[in-house]
């Protein structure tokens, strides 16, 4: 079973292409397949960016700091706010 995982991230300005290749790299090893990682940017709020991916349906307490962690070292130049949710429904 998967689950689907979500991180909300504030940003301090920053080009757009840097965040969506750091969120990119923060969701990929996290991912159960790296196909499942989307991230996406409103035009009209690019302060804030949304990552998206499938990984294996584990216990939330015991990944939700790696999820946290690994967001956090990829966007350390911009990141202001990480919010991580776990979605029931799949991608």
């Amino acid at each position: 079973m998967l689950m689907r995982v979500r991180v909300i991230v504030v940003c301090a300005p920053h080009p757009r292409q840097e965040v969506e290749a750091a969120l990119r790299e923060a969701g990929e090893p996290l991912a159960r397949k790296a196909e499942s990682v989307s991230v996406k940017i409103d035009p009209a709020e690019p302060a804030v960016a949304v990552l998206e991916f499938k990984m294996r349906r584990t216990a939330q307490y015991k990944v939700v700091d790696d999820v946290f962690e690994t967001v956090e070292r990829c966007a350390w130049e911009f990141y202001q706010d990480i919010t991580v949710q776990f979605l029931s429904d799949e991608l």
